[in-house]
This record gives structure tokens, C-alpha cells and sequence, in this order.
């Protein structure tokens, strides 16, 4: 197996170009492109070292000429006590990410926001700071704790806190103890999913994962929850949502639950879709 093939069999996307003797940063598993979490090094053109700093996932690569001797295993060595450096340094930096946004929070202010009235929510309030919606990450295992923060632009960009944890990280709309749970991955998808849900008996709470793969990853702590995936060209929301093994649903044509509505500006369009699998 060659080494982009190892990094590829572990669940994410290797880089196009990997320069040896040195560590590369790229996206984790089920990671955005902006995500630096996934990262190699080639140690020898036989031997390599590879991880995940957000999973916790580091791996050795060797070919099948690769032949152990004690200059590779010194060099194996040191490459795995940077890696460990490197993570120690990570973990450091998202905790300093969790008392920015913690900070952020703090000052920010409930108010319309363009980004919510461009996708049908022109009513409703959200958390703003210096023009940015922002949505509050927080930990799956404990809601209480705040990992990070997605900010929303009026634009639509968004983008996450530098070195923030979003793996295992969620944003919750509706009561807390809802015996009724949805899935989905943006915070659009997920107001419009909760406004279709009204229509059904309920009371509903809706997850907002923020990614396909932290989709499959928050699964796990809701056994009898729905999945709102989105319709993407690559496949990749339906291919999370079975991957969960929860009931599921996704639009008729290629897009989010949002899109859907705003084709029409009907709610009840999308609560019939998921009618079938609450």
C-alpha cells in the first residue's frame, strides 16, 4: 500500500504534494479544506509517519522495500516525539480557542443579522459580534462546555476559530430534553428543519453538526435520532447519513433542507420529506 493510500484507507484526503523531511498539514477526517488537523511526514522514501491530531490518530507507513535498521528506527523515533510536540502544541492552542470564543460570547449581542434573512429568517435573532453571526460550538459529551465558534459573514463565507476543536462539537435548537432528535450539518438547514418540525408532534431538538464526518461522529450519542442529510453532486451527506445507521432523509434535488425552502418558500414542502422517517 503506498502512503497516500494509507492516508486515504484512514478516512481522509491526502495532499497533492508531500515534500519530504518535512510535516504537512491537511484536512482531518470529514474535515473542510480549511481544516489543518490531518498530518504526515516522509521520513525516508520507504518510511513515513501520518495522523489525525483531532482523533488522536498516529500510524506508521512502510513499503515493502523498507528494511529496519538503526538509523530508520532513530529517525522513526524522533519523527514520532515531534508529532507528540506537535499535538501537545495543538491541544494548548484549543484551549486557548475555547477562552476566545468563551470571550466572544460574552460580548456578543442578540439581533437580525443579513445571513439569516437571506435564508428565510429575517425574524429571527441571532448572536452577533463585530458584523459576524456567530454559532456557538459545544461539546456533545457536556453542552455546557464551549469548544469553539463558527462565524457567518453577510456574505455567507463562514469560517471557524483557528485551531478550535469542531470534531464531536455541536450547536442544539429547540428544548433540551426533547425526546426527538435531528441531525443535520449547517445552522440554515438546521432553523429550517426545525420550523418544518413544528408541523409534526413533537417537541423536537435539532443537532447542527457543522460537517458530514462530525455528522457520523455525533451520531453515535443519539441512537434514535433522524438524519436531515443534505443532496450534495459528491454523494458525500447521503453516504454520512447511512453511514450512522439512523432513519434518514435528504431533499429531491441536489442541495440542503434550506434550499428546498427557499425554492418555494414553503415550510410544509420539506415537513412532508421528513414525515416519513419521524
Amino acid at each position: 500500500m503506498q502512503l497516500h493510500e494509507a492516508i486515504a484507507a484512514a478516512g481522509m484526503m491526502p495532499p497533492k504534494h508531500i515534500t519530504p523531511g518535512r510535516f504537512v498539514r491537511f484536512p482531518g477526517a470529514g474535515k473542510g479544506r480549511s481544516n489543518t488537523a490531518g498530518w504526515c511526514k516522509v521520513i525516508t522514501p520507504t518510511l513515513a509517519i501520518f495522523g489525525d491530531w483531532s482523533t488522536g490518530l498516529s500510524e506508521i507507513w512502510k513499503d515493502d522495500a523498507h528494511r529496519d535498521d538503526a538509523e530508520s528506527k532513530r529517525l522513526e523515533r524522533e519523527a514520532r516525539e515531534e508529532a507528540k510536540r506537535r499535538a501537545q502544541a495543538d491541544a494548548k492552542r484549543a484551549r486557548e480557542v475555547e477562552r476566545q470564543a468563551q470571550r466572544m460570547l460574552t460580548e456578543a449581542k442578540y439581533e437580525a443579522h443579513p445571513y439569516l434573512a437571506s435564508k428565510g429568517f429575517k425574524h429571527t435573532l441571532g448572536l452577533t459580534w463585530n458584523g459576524k453571526l456567530l454559532v456557538p460550538i459545544r461539546a456533545v459529551e457536556d453542552y455546557s462546555r464551549i469548544l469553539s465558534m463558527q462565524l457567518i459573514a453577510a456574505d455567507g463565507e463562514k469560517r471557524f476559530l483557528t485551531g478550535g476543536r469542531v470534531k464531536g462539537g455541536i450547536h442544539a435548537l429547540g428544548p433540551d430534553r426533547a425526546p426527538r432528535v435531528a441531525l443535520c450539518e449547517g445552522l440554515a438547514t438546521g432553523l429550517t428543519v426545525k420550523k418544518a418540525l413544528e408541523n409534526l408532534p413533537g417537541p423536537w431538538r435539532v443537532i447542527v453538526c457543522f460537517s458530514a464526518g462530525n455528522l457520523i461522529s455525533v451520531a453515535e450519542y443519539f441512537p434514535q435520532a433522524i438524519v436531515c442529510a443534505d443532496r450534495d453532486e459528491s454523494g458525500t451527506g447521503e453516504a454520512a447519513a447511512r453511514k450512522t445507521g439512523l432513519r434518514w432523509a435528504m431533499p429531491p434535488e441536489v442541495g440542503d433542507f434550506n434550499d428546498m425552502y427557499q425554492r418555494k418558500k414553503l415550510v410544509v414542502h420539506v415537513t412532508e420529506v421528513l414525515r416519513s422517517i419521524a
